[in-house]
């Protein structure tokens, strides 16, 4: 791997329903590629919701893995082409990431590597 990792990143970003796919995309475009989207519906008194600029109780969370050194530009395409710097329009915070389960996913979250299932399969049997 010739990219060295100062340090990896989980990226929360909450949006709205059905802008969970422009949030990857833009994410995509900087450089980051490994997402999971979960849908969610907020539970909290509405003056709470108010209060945090949400508009719609349905939500979409977006969970991205990236290194460290990527965070300031997902940030600057949520400002540029979401907004975010408006009351609104959505939440974003990320949290340091200690540790990876190994090299492969490390390699599979860089897009270095595809992980490949039946190789995963082969290993575990072979108590590698």
């Amino acid at each position: 791997m010739n990219r060295k990792i100062k340090g990896m990143r989980l990226f929360i970003t909450i949006v709205d329903r059905n802008l969970g796919n422009k949030v990857v995309e833009l994410f995509e475009d900087v450089g980051c590629h490994y997402h999971q989207v979960i849908y969610g519906s907020g539970t909290a008194p509405k003056e709470i919701y108010e209060y945090l600029g949400f508009g719609v109780i349905e939500k979409e969370v977006v969970l991205s893995i990236a290194p460290t050194d990527l965070v300031p530009f997902m940030i600057d395409a949520l400002k540029i082409e979401m907004h975010f710097d408006q009351p609104g329009h959505g939440v974003a915070c990320t949290i340091p990431l200690d540790s990876l389960a190994g090299q492969r996913v490390l390699n599979e979250i860089m897009r270095e590597e595809k992980i490949n299932k039946d190789e995963i399969l082969k290993n575990n049997k072979e108590g590698k």
